[in-house]
Formats: C-alpha cells, structure tokens, sequence
C-alpha cells in the first residue's frame, strides 16, 4: 500500500477509537465529581482535553505511518535477522494458553512501553524544546481522567516514533498478532492511565510501589516545585523506584496540579496545538526562553 493509501486506512481505523474514548471516561467522571481530590473538573475541562485528543489522533498519523513504512523498509539492509517471535506457542500450553496468550499481548507491550516511556519522559523535562510540547499536558489546573488525552502532537509523535521505528528492526512479529497485540495493550494502557490520571481522592498505599496510582501520579502534576522531577513511570513505578525518582506520597497528599509559575492552562486548540509548536521551534533555534521544570 501507498502512504496515501495506508493514512487513509488508518484514518478509518481511529474512528471507533475517538468515539468510545469519551464514553469509557464517564465512570471516572461520575468519581471525580462524587469524590475530588482537589477543585472539581467542569465540563469545559472534560471536553477541551477531547478536542486536544482527537486533533492529536489526527496530527500524528502520518509520522506514525511513515515510521512504520520505513521501519520495514530498512529490514532488507539490517546485518541481522529480526527475532521471531509468535503469541500463538504460548497458547499452545494446556488449559490455562489461552488466557495466558492473551495476557502476554497485554503486558509484555506495556513492559517495553515503560521501559521506553520512563526515559523519553525524563528528557522531555530536560529538553527545552521538548518541554514546550509536554508542558500541555501538565498544565491542566484540574487534573482529570480526560488529563490523560491531553498530549500536544509533536509530543505524541516523540513519543511514538522510537518504538514504531525500531522495535520492528528487531522483533518480527505476525502483522495480525501485531494488530491485536497493539490493540489490548493499548486499552488497558488507556483504561489505567484514565484511572491514575483521575482526580479521584482516593489511597491505595499497598499498590503505590506496584502500579501507578491516582495519588502516585498527581504528585508528578504538582505545583510544588518539590514534587518536580518525581514519578515519570507510566504503569510500573518501579522504574523510578529503580533510577531515585520515586516519591511515595503521603497519607492525605493532594497536592494542587497545573504549572505554577512555569505557565497557564490554554484557552483553545490553537494555543494548545500551534503555540506549543511555534515555541518548541523558537526553543531549537535557541531563541526561546528554555525553562524547564529542572
């Protein structure tokens, strides 16, 4: 398939996706406004980080899809043979393969994920320009379930392109198990970053060395400039447990969420998507201000 081709498929692809991705917030939706854990979020909140996420759905397919065509692309001049790998010999096992096959294409994508994840998060407070386009995503001042959509695209895309690009030069895997692999693991990805993204008052202190939690993560969206720099995993905390930058939050820590003195929430798409952008450009070329939260 052409690039025109292959963007347009995936274009129908996403659909589905930016159609049931408000539905699955309204439970925690329903539980942010029952339970706050800090100001309760209104609906312009909920909606505004939607239109973010769907815009950025959009911005990022191409880079996506050129990744993807050129990561195959560049097999045929690799020095060495891509490790095979099948979903499929797992489920061969008696009785419980099934179910564990299943599993394996949930959590073994999240464990690369993170492992992937937990460093391009940290450069991304490091990097200058980086920064401008994460700084979006941290400057919801009520943070919510919806906070968790709310990446500006070239974030996204940084996000993404480093495994699309690579993981395929090393594992060759089926395109279907692909494809389903890609689908479970991202829905539980989303279903757990909706959960500790949530502005829910809510303490599970047996899981906060475990798996990241509400009151985990809004220590990493904190205003105070103590909380900075702290709980970059995105599902297992055991990275930052690993590399010191845990910080195991309080019995009653709520801390208040937003960028404080590093900048203010954006009022529209365009100074969501197009100022951070403009920025992040005038960050390369050394002529932005380059504040960090570091």
């Amino acid at each position: 398939m052409t690039f025109v081709e292959n963007l347009v498929e995936a274009a129908r692809g996403i659909l589905p996706a930016m159609i049931a991705m408000p539905l699955m917030l309204l439970p925690f939706i329903i539980m942010e406004q029952v339970r706050p854990a800090g100001e309760r979020p209104g609906w312009r909140d909920y909606s505004m980080n939607v239109l973010i996420n769907w815009t950025t759905m959009l911005l990022t397919l191409p880079v996506g899809i050129a990744a993807g065509m050129a990561s195959v692309a560049l097999r045929a001049y690799l020095p060495w043979r891509p490790i095979a790998f099948d979903f499929d010999t797992i489920g061969t096992l008696p009785r419980v393969g099934g179910a564990i096959e299943i599993a394996a294409m949930i959590f073994v994508p999240l464990l690369l994920h993170d492992l992937w994840f937990y460093w391009a998060h940290r450069i991304e407070h490091r990097v200058p320009f980086l920064w401008e386009f994460h700084k979006l995503h941290h400057s919801d001042e009520r943070m919510n379930c919806s906070t968790f959509a709310r990446d500006h695209f070239l974030q996204a895309t940084w996000i993404a392109i480093f495994p699309i690009l690579t993981l395929g030069l090393v594992i060759d895997l089926d395109a279907v198990q692909a494809g389903q692999a890609a689908v479970l693991s991202g829905l539980a990805l989303s279903l757990i970053s909706m959960f500790y993204h949530s502005g829910i008052r809510i303490e599970i202190p047996l899981l906060d060395t475990i798996l990241v939690t509400p009151q985990v993560h809004r220590i990493h969206h904190s205003r105070d400039p103590l909380h900075h720099d702290r709980n970059f995993a995105d599902v297992l905390p055991v990275m930052d447990i690993l590399f010191g930058t845990y910080h195991r939050p309080t019995p009653g820590e709520f801390p208040a969420t937003g960028l404080g003195d590093l900048g203010s929430s954006p009022r529209g798409l365009w100074s969501a998507q197009g100022v951070p952008a403009i920025l992040g450009l005038k960050a390369i070329a050394g002529r932005g201000r380059g504040q960090t939260p570091g």
